[in-house]
């Protein structure tokens, strides 16, 4: 395979500096789609981040952007970065399989807006990542998870339901990567994998074309290396300037009580408690702040979001093929079938007086910030059993879930080297439509902690 001419993989170094080199001509599409392929070749067996990969198309995307640029064509900071996205976005000419070997394919809606961006912005697609079976969880039994690269020794949780994008992400396997969040599926897997994942509001790119889990929650985030490289992306796609970093001196965080701060693996304490002294120390305003509400998720993820999947999926297809459903997702989806209506409507509109109340007590706030996952990223085989995983899956999207039901846009960025021998995240969440003030937010706070990227 050819060599690419850049001296490092893609998760080396920023984005801003593959931009300079494609656009200066040290770097080409085609040389960054060979760096892709390289690394995946290398990696991809054990990993096991993709559920289809498409060499042949991402090399003749990866050449037409090369001879657009050679014409005078630029179509943004974007253009040229090899991208992977999950498996629940459709995408014309691959498949899309929701992560489940139920037959879905009379449900595969057309194209996906947010690709439809991708492609305007001149990305070049390398394929499909994993899901969890119809984004249900961060775990499934069968088909097993993909392997965190944090530990290439041991298999470890991944989280999810992004889990593909994840992995590849932190394994340096694209530019960046792309997935879905209903319920913490992109903070998630990037806190146990160590990368960056940010939730956008829910309305801040389009879910047309993303197989549904929950309409009210769904949101589509992306993982990158550093919090600059999201705001880079973020901003890429909306074709404007990367917005400044705050100071952090300017900063006022709201750290809520004992929901968020309770059952934490030590390290995880750790980390977390040295990141709040570093931030005070600095200048920022760290003020503790109730939020009893954060107690309603149980309820509303146990119960509306499986009404939602099942409303979508059908009774009927479900119960023709139930044996092909993971033991997990089984489990998930049985309360939904006898959700009273009048039950379902009281949790939709409790969303919505709880989403005006934590708005409204955020006046004033840049933002919330808490650990991301209460737990370090544990090993797989001591998960046996349906309700061990579904145990593992309530406390470790404890402190994720209430993003999405108060509708925040949210971002988890790597502590772990404050403390810990594994991946822990920190947690900033702010309210809707505030994506920008919150990438800002982010960055000042990255900047602060390190580790210091290129």
């Amino acid at each position: 395979m050819k060599q690419a001419r850049i001296p490092e993989a893609l998760d080396a170094q920023p984005l801003a500096k593959l931009t300079v080199a494609l656009r200066s001509g040290t770097a080409t599409a085609v040389d960054l789609a060979h760096a892709a392929m390289a690394r995946i070749d290398l990696l991809e067996s054990k990993l096991q981040a993709f559920s289809h990969l498409d060499p042949e198309r991402m090399f003749r995307s990866a050449r037409a952007i090369d001879q657009l640029r050679a014409a005078g064509v630029d179509l943004g900071p974007l253009m040229g970065l090899p991208v992977a996205v999950k498996d629940l976005f459709s995408i014309d000419g691959m498949p899309t399989t929701a992560g489940s070997r139920i037959d879905v394919q009379d449900l595969v809606p057309p194209q996906s807006s947010f690709v439809d961006m991708l492609h305007r912005a001149g990305c070049v697609l390398i394929g499909k990542t994993r899901t969890t079976e119809f984004a249900l969880g961060g775990f499934n039994m069968s088909p097993p998870i993909p392997w965190n690269p944090t530990d290439m020794n041991e298999p470890r949780m991944t989280g999810g339901s992004s889990h593909g994008s994840a992995v590849a992400m932190a394994a340096g396997l694209a530019a960046f990567t792309v997935g879905s969040d209903t319920g913490g599926s992109v903070r998630q897997p990037a806190a146990l994998c160590g990368v960056v994942g940010y939730k956008a509001t829910t309305t801040h790119w389009p879910r047309e074309g993303v197989f549904p889990m929950s309409p009210l929650f769904d949101s589509v985030g992306i993982f990158t290396r550093s919090v600059r490289d999201a705001a880079y992306v973020e901003a890429g796609l909306a074709h404007r300037a990367l917005a400044p970093v705050r100071a952090v001196a300017t900063l006022k965080l709201a750290l809520p009580g004992h929901h968020f701060m309770s059952e934490l693996d030590p390290e995880v304490a750790e980390c977390f408690n040295r990141a709040l002294n570093l931030l005070r120390t600095a200048g920022a305003s760290i003020i503790n702040i109730d939020l009893p509400e954060a107690a309603e998720i149980d309820a509303v993820f146990s119960r509306l979001v499986p009404a939602d999947v099942l409303a979508f999926l059908g009774r009927e297809r479900l119960r023709l093929q139930s044996d092909r459903l993971d033991p997990v997702a089984q489990q998930r989806l049985q309360a939904a079938f006898t959700l009273p209506a009048d039950e379902y409507a009281q949790m939709v509109a409790r969303q919505r007086v709880l989403e005006v109340m934590i708005y409204d007590r955020s006046r004033g706030i840049d933002a919330w910030i808490t650990p991301t996952v209460p737990l370090l990223p544990e090993r797989t085989s001591g998960f046996k059993t349906v309700s061990a995983v579904a145990d593992w899956n309530r406390l470790a999207t404890r402190n994720t879930r209430p993003a999405n039901l108060f509708n925040q846009c949210g971002i988890s960025l790597p502590i772990g080297h404050l403390g810990a021998g594994l991946p822990v995240g920190l947690q900033l969440c702010s309210s809707a439509n505030t994506d920008t003030l919150l990438l800002q937010t982010a960055m000042a706070v990255e900047e602060l902690l390190g580790p210091l990227v290129a």
